[in-house]
């Protein structure tokens, strides 16, 4: 399913003429079909990623190469930095400064050693949830932004020996936590993650 509607600055790059409906490989012009399209195709390329850890180094290229997996089959600008504005409510990251914020964001994570120095699981958490939050705020892709951030975060706890499962977070409570903290507080969306980790020893969840 499409991550919820957006509103445009302008959008005839991306959509069919008079249309909301993204231009996609498949051709589809009818909205609801498109999303059982996509939500098919996307499940089955996030399982897919899960099950190989798609190598990268948590970067910005790393981030476009999720979503050119995840939504490869689907539009040719997938792995692409969207080139027009997109709000939900408020606005987020105008478009022509997306490379230099994402650019700098991860650049920070590579700072913090991709979180491998965090001393115990609530110290995980919260900054799994600022990077999180922070990738949200930027919403880098014209579509499926929530979808490849989320998979980018458990990627980044997986690769310190945690399962992040998001199946234990209601998508109400992820939504709700997700306004939060595009509004500067995180506290909720650090509740909800540290929930869903469990550590990994010798191959075994804690």
């Amino acid at each position: 399913m499409s991550d919820y509607y957006y509103e445009y600055e302008h959008d005839s790059r991306y959509c069919y003429p008079d249309s909301f409906v993204l231009i996609n490989k498949l051709n589809i012009t009818d909205a609801s079909v498109l999303d059982d399209a996509e939500r098919e195709i996307t499940a089955l390329r996030t399982a897919l990623l899960l099950d190989s850890h798609m190598p990268g180094d948590f970067n910005a290229r790393h981030l476009k190469a999720m979503h050119k997996e995840l939504f490869g089959d689907l539009y040719e600008w997938a792995g692409e930095i969207r080139l027009v504005n997109i709000s939900k409510g408020s606005e987020f990251c105008r478009y022509e400064y997306i490379d230099e914020q994402l650019d700098g964001l991860l650049n920070k994570l590579k700072t913090e050693n991709y979180l491998r120095d965090c001393a115990d699981l609530p110290s995980l958490a919260k900054r799994l949830a600022h990077y999180l939050g922070e990738i949200n705020a930027i919403h880098p892709f014209r579509e499926g932004n929530g979808r490849v951030q989320r998979m980018f975060v458990e990627h980044l706890a997986n690769a310190v020996g945690y399962d992040l499962d998001y199946a234990k977070i209601g998508s109400n409570d992820m939504l709700e936590a997700s306004v939060q903290s595009f509004n500067g507080d995180h506290v909720l969306l650090e509740e909800l993650i540290e929930n869903a980790l469990r550590k990994r020893v010798g191959g075994d969840l804690l």
